[in-house]
């Protein structure tokens, strides 16, 4: 958001500086580049206490009590493998299985206690963007040691091999 305001500033500096032509052109290059930023990974958007590098995945898929959940698509999952003792709960279901789905119905569909509100709960994703908006989610829920793999799938995949 600082960045917008920041643009959105120089940009008017420019209009009032220059010619019509110019502050357009420069006008349209702004907006080209907050268009580029608003798609840039989340990585500075994320508490880097919320975020759990490779090295500490390394280390969670041996700790059971830790929830590793993959917010991808099914076939996404299929397609590509998954980490070692996640579950798949796709991230438009995170909301619903956290918040309103039952212990009973939980266990039978991921065959593993529902979390409670104390437990960790990591997410990640293909590259980042779905993990951290299951990050938000699950904090709002009261989820509150919960964190994302930042590197996600991507990271994981590239060091295994």
């Amino acid at each position: 958001m600082g960045v917008l305001i920041i643009v959105f500033v120089i940009s008017i500096i420019i209009a009032q500086n220059s010619s019509f032509a110019v502050s357009q052109f420069a006008t349209t290059k702004i907006l080209r580049y907050i268009n580029r930023v608003s798609k840039a990974p989340f990585s500075n958007m994320v508490d880097p206490k919320r975020v759990v590098s490779y090295e500490d995945m390394l280390k969670v898929i041996q700790q059971p009590e830790k929830v590793i959940i993959d917010v991808r698509n099914p076939e996404e999952v299929k397609s590509t493998g998954k980490i070692p003792s996640s579950i798949n709960i796709p991230l438009n279901n995170v909301q619903n299985a956290l918040a309103t789905m039952s212990e009973e119905e939980f266990k039978k569909k991921f065959q593993r206690p529902k979390p409670s509100s104390s437990d960790e709960l990591i997410f990640y994703c293909q590259s980042g963007r779905r993990s951290t908006e299951a990050l938000d989610r699950a904090l709002k829920l009261g989820y509150t040691k919960s964190k994302t793999y930042l590197g996600s799938w991507n990271d994981w995949s590239s060091r295994q091999q």
